[in-house]
C-alpha cells in the first residue's frame, strides 16, 4: 500500500505517471476550473482515469470495481437521493445488515461519506469506480424510475390543484414546486443528459407514454396515468408559448433551456389524436453541431474529397440522405472549416437551427413570400463568396443554385434522395439541363448515421451466418467484427454515440457523358461503382471492421442499398 499521507500529485510523480511540470500545469488549471486534481490531470491528457483510480486504490486500500458486474436493488437506490449521488459522483451498491457499500469516483470526498452516514444511519464502506461507469449507473437506476415515480405519485395526490380541463388559467399560476412543473423539468433534463434528439409525449387509452429518441432509436422511459395528461400537455404548451385552449389544430412552439453551460433550443409540435394531443419536442444542442471535419467519421480518402470540393472557388456540393442523417452537421462543419473574415458566407435556412459566428444566416418566411428562391435572389445581390441553401425543394431553387455555381459562387445544399448518383437524376427531373450539371457538380455526399459501439463493453463477435448471408459478405481470414455487450455506461444498449456512413460521388469523363445522355440513376450508379465509388454498404462494412459499428447496424441502415 502507498503512503496514505502523501498527496495524489506527489504519488503520481513518484510512480512516473506525470512530471513536476505537468503537475504544476494541472494545479494552475485547477484554480480556474475548481475541479479536483485528478480530473484536471485527466482533462489535460496527462494521465488516464484508470491510473488515478489505481493509485487511489493502492493508497487507501480500497478496491476498484467494475460496476457492469453489479445489479443494484431499487431498495438500495432509494437510500441515497439522486441529487446527492450526482453531486458527489457516487452510487449505492448493496446493504448488508447495518453497512452500506457505495461506489465513488473520488474516495477522498470524506464530506460526502460523512453526509451519507449521518442521513442513512448506516456504516459506510467504500469501493472505487470510474466516473463514466457511475454516470451510466445513475442513468440506469435513477433516470425514469425512482424520481419519476415519486413525481407521478405527487401528481396523483395533488391533481385537483392542477385540474385544467375546465380552468385553463389555473395552470399558469402553478409555482415551481408543483408536481407538473417538476415532472416536465425532469423529462427535459434527463433527455438532455441522455443526449436524446427528440422527446415523444404520446397519449393512449391507458395513459401517456414518454419516449426518448437516443442515437436514432426510440426508447420507452415511463408511462403516466390518463388523469395527469391534461396538466402535463398544458404545462408543455405554456412553456412553448402555445395556446392551451386550442386542442383541435396542430401548433408549433419553442423553449430555450440552459443546463450545465449548455444552451438547448427545443422545438415543440403538437398533433391532435383520438386520445388527445401528442407532443414531440426536438432538442437542438447549439454546441453539438459545431464539429470539426475530423469528427465526422469520414475515411481519409473521403475527407480529402470533401475538403477539396469546399476549397473550390465555384461549383455545387450536395448532401443527400433522410431526415436525421446528419446532413446539416456535415454542412456546418464544412462551412466552419472555410469561414474567415476574408470570405462572405451566407446561408438561407428553414429554420435557422444554429447560430454560427462570421456567417450571415437568413430565415425563410414562406407566408410573406420569403421563400428559398426569393432569398437566394436577394443573396446574389449581396456579393457572396459561398452560399448554403438549407434544402433544394423545387425547380426554381434548383435553377438559381446551379446558376449561382456557374457564375463564380460555391454553393452547398441538401437533397432528399436515397443515394449519391440519385441526386443527379433528381435535379434533371426538376428541369436542370444536363449540360449545366456537368461543369458545376463537385461532389455529392450520401450520408447515414449508424450507432457507434460502446467502447466500455466492446467485444469481438463471430458474425451469425444469416447476417453474413443477408449482407452478402465474404469474410477473409483474420477479419474481426465487434458488438457491444451492454453496460451501465450505454444503458445496456451496447451503443453510445453515432458514426457517419458515407457514399461519395464525383464526376469523371464517363459519368459526364452518361449525364449528357440523360442516363438513369442505375446507369450512373453502375459507372460510379466501376470507377471506384464505395457504396454506403461497403463504407458501413469497412467501419464495422474498424470496430466503430456492428454488422447489425450495417444491415439496419443500408437495407435499401
Amino acid at each position: 500500500m502507498l503512503d496514505r499521507k502523501k498527496r495524489l500529485g506527489d504519488l503520481l510523480i513518484e510512480l512516473e505517471y506525470i512530471t513536476l511540470e505537468q503537475l504544476k500545469a494541472a494545479l494552475e488549471s485547477q484554480k480556474e476550473t475548481k475541479k479536483r486534481l485528478g480530473e484536471a490531470l485527466i482533462d489535460l491528457g496527462f494521465v488516464e482515469e484508470s491510473q488515478i483510480l489505481q493509485v487511489l486504490s493502492d493508497q487507501l486500500g480500497v478496491p476498484v470495481i467494475n460496476l457492469n458486474e453489479y445489479q443494484i436493488s431499487p431498495d438500495v437506490i432509494k437510500l441515497i437521493p439522486i441529487q446527492v449521488a450526482k453531486k458527489h459522483n457516487l452510487i449505492p451498491l448493496f446493504k448488508d445488515s447495518n453497512r452500506l457499500t457505495i461506489a465513488m469516483a473520488d474516495p477522498l470526498d470524506v464530506f460526502a461519506i460523512d453526509q451519507i452516514q449521518y442521513k442513512t444511519g448506516l456504516n459506510i464502506d467504500i469501493v472505487i469506480a470510474s466516473k463514466a461507469e457511475i454516470d451510466g449507473a445513475q442513468k440506469q437506476y435513477y433516470s425514469g424510475s425512482a424520481d419519476v415515480k415519486n413525481l407521478v405519485e405527487g401528481f396523483q395526490e395533488r391533481i385537483d390543484e392542477v385540474n385544467v380541463s375546465n380552468q385553463s388559467e389555473k395552470i399558469e399560476k402553478i409555482n415551481e414546486d408543483s408536481p407538473v412543473v417538476k415532472f416536465v423539468n425532469l423529462i427535459l433534463k434527463e433527455a438532455i443528459n441522455e443526449k436524446a434528439s427528440d422527446i415523444h409525449v404520446e397519449p393512449d387509452e391507458d395513459g401517456v407514454r414518454i419516449r426518448y429518441r437516443v442515437d436514432g432509436v426510440l426508447q420507452s422511459i415511463t408511462e403516466i396515468p390518463p388523469k395527469i395528461q391534461s396538466a402535463l400537455i398544458s404545462r408543455i404548451k405554456i412553456m412553448a408559448g402555445m395556446d392551451i385552449a386550442e386542442k383541435r389544430l396542430p401548433q408549433d412552439g419553442r423553449i430555450n433551456i440552459k443546463l450545465n453551460n449548455l444552451e438547448i433550443d427545443v422545438r415543440v409540435n403538437t398533433l391532435p389524436t383520438v386520445w388527445g394531443e401528442k407532443i414531440v419536442m426536438r432538442l437542438l444542442d447549439k454546441n453539438s453541431v459545431m464539429l470539426g471535419l475530423d469528427k465526422l467519421s469520414f475515411l481519409p480518402q473521403h475527407l480529402e474529397m470533401y475538403v477539396r470540393a469546399l476549397n473550390e472557388p465555384n461549383g455545387i456540393v450536395l448532401l443527400t440522405g433522410p431526415t436525421g442523417s446528419g446532413k446539416t452537421s456535415t454542412l456546418y462543419a464544412g462551412l466552419s472549416s472555410i469561414k474567415s473574415p476574408k470570405v462572405n458566407i451566407t446561408t438561407v435556412e428553414n429554420p435557422v437551427e444554429y447560430r454560427i459566428p462570421l456567417i450571415n444566416q437568413v430565415q425563410i418566411h414562406s407566408e410573406i413570400g420569403m421563400t428559398f428562391s426569393a432569398a437566394l435572389r436577394a443573396i446574389l445581390r449581396q456579393d457572396p463568396d459561398v452560399i448554403m441553401v438549407g434544402e433544394i425543394r423545387d425547380a426554381e431553387t434548383a435553377e438559381i443554385a446551379i446558376e449561382s455555381a456557374l457564375t463564380g459562387h460555391l454553393v452547398l445544399s441538401t437533397l432528399h434522395t436515397n443515394d449519391a448518383p440519385g441526386a443527379v437524376t433528381r435535379l434533371m427531373e426538376m428541369g436542370i439541363e444536363p449540360y449545366l450539371l456537368t461543369p458545376t457538380l463537385l461532389v455529392v455526399v450520401a450520408q447515414r448515421l449508424a450507432r457507434r459501439i460502446c467502447e466500455k463493453c466492446k467485444v469481438e463477435q463471430e458474425p451469425p451466418e444469416d447476417l453474413v448471408k443477408s449482407l452478402e459478405l465474404n469474410i477473409n481470414p483474420g477479419e474481426k467484427f465487434y458488438i457491444g455487450e451492454g453496460c451501465v455506461s450505454c444503458s445496456k444498449t451496447g451503443y453510445k454515440g453515432r458514426v457517419g456512413i458515407h457514399e461519395m460521388f464525383t464526376l469523371n469523363d464517363d459519368l459526364k457523358n452518361m449525364i449528357l445522355k440523360k442516363g438513369s440513376s442505375n446507369e450512373l450508379r453502375k459507372i460510379a461503382i466501376e470507377s471506384g465509388m464505395q457504396t454506403l454498404r461497403e463504407n458501413a462494412v469497412e467501419k464495422a471492421k474498424m470496430g466503430w459499428t456492428s454488422l447489425e447496424e450495417v444491415l439496419r441502415i443500408t437495407k435499401g442499398d
